[in-house]
């Protein structure tokens, strides 16, 4: 375009493009108590969220619910933390303004199509090399950008969501850009796992199932944990949202430039308009983008327990939150407890032990695991105290031994005997156990040890037995 001024020939610039702003713009959609569906913007969420209006995300796949509640969580938490404030009943008004805020008054890392490559879109670092010309892609489904490991026979397909979805591409973001391991040269996960194999667990308490109140009780958790990882290396001031940072790929943020609870990226990554819809071009970079020298996934996250041995972060296998993994989790004696998991005195009863997790292997994901697990009363007063709490993980260890013994020494050879040297019936026995363990142990929390083994011992056999008569039908 061209334009006169003075008699010489002016050019006229097209401004570059900014699209799909959250802070303006009702892209998320949530429901209300009473299930009605409706849109709101980010800090519309966040509104929704403290105002207990909000009672779930119908846009977020099963595997983008906890990582998309995170993220708000880690967000409110930075936002009040800058403004001094701590109560998270607020108007969506005053949400944005705090969103505002943490980025200067800039509305582009709240955008998430930016065409300059010089300012940061949601969850997309400035570009200094100034082009994405070389980059890959553009991938045009926001699931082709997503944590999970998918292929032509797993239940999950690629390639399945469209380009014009403008919700599933934040969800995906968010989810690739704070969940994401190592996935080949070039391709680093974030921080906060052990590894580039391991996973980022969310472990904690809360009184109920809803999202509106464990989202107020672990902004109050993360709040009141940010001194102490200032002590940890931590610094007050510094970066917490990490993608409105330049990143040319070859450099990582020590522990003394990010902020307590700071949220993280670990792929460059820029979302570009297409004719319908948005498309994603990516690139390699040559380190993790925070913590590189940093494996254990110890960075503070309030969700994570962290195993004493190694000081690494809690891993999930193929099995999940299994009963004998929540023994060692849950009475801390083989892992110091995720800020999250500390019971506060306003937790209604029954308090529930809450666990989520996507196992994730060598180029793959071993399945997406989660755990709600009940504590009465008379749990949650043995859980505060010290004595009680290593007595009730004592006889839970002893009870995880109990059951391994039946199986060893009772089923397997049963089993083997069934199958006349050939391979082993497969059995549920450990599966059958997982249900019943906890409901055993708290329900004998008054018995004596002898009466507490004879009781557990009973269940154990009836199990073993069960499995036996099965395995026979299936070979008879």
């Amino acid at each position: 375009m061209t334009d006169m001024a003075c008699g010489k020939r002016v050019m006229k610039m097209r401004p570059k493009m900014t699209a799909h702003d959250l802070l303006t713009e009702p892209l998320i959609s949530w429901r209300d108590t009473r299930r009605q569906r409706r849109s709101a913007t980010l800090p519309g969420v966040l509104a929704k969220l403290a105002a207990g209006e909000l009672s779930d995300f119908p846009g977020a796949r099963a595997h983008q619910l906890e990582p998309w509640c995170m993220f708000l969580t880690q967000l409110a938490a930075i936002a009040l933390r800058r403004s001094g404030g701590s109560d998270v009943v607020l108007t969506e008004t005053q949400w944005r303004s705090l969103l505002l805020d943490l980025t200067d008054g800039a509305p582009e890392p709240w955008c998430l199509v930016v065409e300059d490559l010089s300012k940061a879109a949601f969850f997309q670092p400035p570009v200094p090399e100034g082009s994405i010309e070389e980059w890959k892609g553009p991938a045009d489904h926001p699931d082709d950008i997503d944590v999970l490991a998918t292929a032509k026979a797993h239940d999950v397909k690629q390639s399945r969501i469209l380009a014009s979805d403008i919700e599933a591409w934040a969800l995906a973001i968010v989810t690739l850009q704070t969940m994401q391991g190592f996935y080949g040269a070039g391709k680093y996960g974030v921080a906060r796992m052990k590894g580039g194999w391991g996973s980022r667990s969310r472990v904690g308490a809360a009184s109920d199932l809803t999202l509106a109140p464990r989202f107020a009780r672990d902004v109050r958790v993360l709040l009141e944990s940010w001194d102490t990882l200032r002590k940890r290396g931590f610094t007050q001031g510094a970066i917490s949202l990490t993608w409105t940072m330049p990143w040319d790929g070859s450099d990582s943020l020590q522990r003394a430039q990010l902020a307590p609870h700071f949220i993280e990226i670990c792929r460059r990554v820029r979302l570009v308009a297409l004719v319908e819809g948005i498309g994603c071009r990516y690139t390699t970079s040559k380190t993790r983008r925070c913590l590189a020298s940093d494996d254990t996934g110890d960075v503070g996250d309030p969700w994570i327990p962290v195993e004493r041995s190694d000081g690494a972060a809690l891993t999930i296998g193929r099995l999940g939150f299994h009963y004998d993994l929540l023994t060692r989790v849950l009475f801390e004696g083989d892992f110091e407890p995720a800020a999250a998991q500390g019971i506060l005195p306003d937790d209604r009863d029954p308090v529930l032990f809450l666990a989520y997790a996507m196992a994730r292997g060598k180029g793959k994901t071993e399945g997406l695991h989660s755990r709600a697990l009940p504590l009465p009363a008379t749990v949650r007063r043995r859980l505060g105290r010290p004595d009680a709490r290593g007595a009730l993980g004592t006889r839970a260890a002893h009870n995880v031994q109990a059951a391994e013994s039946i199986r060893r020494n009772v089923l397997f050879p049963a089993l083997k005997q069934l199958a006349l040297g050939e391979k082993t019936v497969q059995d549920e026995f450990d599966l059958r156990v997982n249900e019943v363990f906890f409901d055993d142990l708290f329900g004998a929390l008054d018995a004596t040890e002898e009466q507490a083994q004879l009781e557990w011992g009973r269940p154990l056999y009836e199990l073993a037995w069960a499995e036996l008569q099965r395995a026979i039908h299936r070979c008879s």
